[in-house]
């Protein structure tokens, strides 16, 4: 694979924000308390009133700093390592980096779009550009008529394959069967919205996250070359954002935000996608090689 430049330099300036806002978003504390918020539907919401997410519910400013941790802890990390092996030409480190980078870009993403106005507003929206064309340069590092024949015979393609079009049908189906059609058959909007307008995460999800699955667990199926390079970032990307929501969903059940019923009815089912996603992201890395075997070759659709 040919390494790019501006994906080095986007990915600098991407650590160095992140770096920034998340230790802003999880460490800075100031004097406020929380507070109750009549919403513009006649809700009283509570309003986390301090820190870098005053404006935020207190749902919401705990789901952005368990988000904050993960960035430190986990994707800052991985997005440095993977970048120094993009570096050296290595197949697994790009596959890694754009996974990454996929989850950056979902993140501050949903930060500039879905969190209350904050100073951090323009950061969010340089992070969320930055990993948008990091993410495309790196895609297109690919020599992807060549990319199926770095991966094993051995891979379990097929079970990959399901899984990703399972993951985007429930996706699909969980948030209207858990809250927009129960809300809809209410005549009000689903609780989610609290003191927002709308509620980023489903549409995202559902039109934009799912289909991208679901199409490519097809490609997947078919030994598409552009199903392969798509399956590896989205199983690192589901990985990372995965590990995102448990952390989010256990501070939000610990801090008595939300309730047992529904940890289990939006968290359990995201755990166990996790799971199988970190499965197959280990089989994945296991079956994929920086060189050519030949013997190892698939046979590949190009069409």
């Amino acid at each position: 694979m040919k390494t790019s430049n501006p994906v080095v330099w986007l990915t600098f300036l991407i650590v160095a924000l992140a770096l920034v806002a998340a230790s802003i978003g999880l460490f800075w504390q100031d004097g406020g308390n929380s507070f109750s918020f009549v919403t513009l539907r006649g809700d009283t919401v509570s309003i986390a009133g301090r820190g870098l997410y005053h404006y935020d519910t207190m749902l919401m400013a705990i789901g952005f700093k368990a988000g904050d941790a993960v960035t430190l802890i986990l994707g800052v990390p991985v997005l440095i390592f993977s970048l120094l092996r993009y570096q050296r030409g290595s197949v697994r480190g790009g596959l890694l980096l754009a996974g990454t980078l996929a989850y950056f870009l979902y993140n501050y993403g949903s930060m500039a779009f879905g969190a209350a106005y904050n100073q951090l507003f323009l950061v969010y929206v340089v992070l969320m550009s930055a990993s948008l064309f990091g993410l495309i340069l790196t895609l297109m590092s690919f020599d992807l008529a060549m990319l199926p024949a770095h991966f094993s015979l051995h891979l379990p393609r097929r079970n990959i394959g399901i899984y990703e079009i399972v993951a985007g049908v429930i996706l699909l189906l969980i948030w209207p069967g858990l809250s927009i059609i129960p809300a809809l058959v209410e005549g009000k909007a689903p609780p989610e919205v609290w003191s927002y307008t709308t509620v980023i995460t489903y549409a995202i999800d559902m039109g934009i996250l799912a289909p991208v699955l679901i199409a490519t667990g097809v490609m997947l199926l078919h030994r598409k070359p552009l199903g392969y390079l798509l399956s590896s970032t989205l199983l690192v990307f589901t990985v990372m954002l995965g590990t995102n929501l448990l952390t989010a969903g256990t501070m939000q059940l610990l801090t008595g935000s939300i309730d047992i019923r529904q940890f289990i009815g939006f968290v359990a089912s995201f755990a166990i996608l996790t799971l199988f996603a970190i499965w197959f992201t280990l089989a994945l890395f296991r079956n994929v090689s920086d060189r050519i075997s030949p013997q190892d070759v698939p046979s590949i659709d190009v069409a």
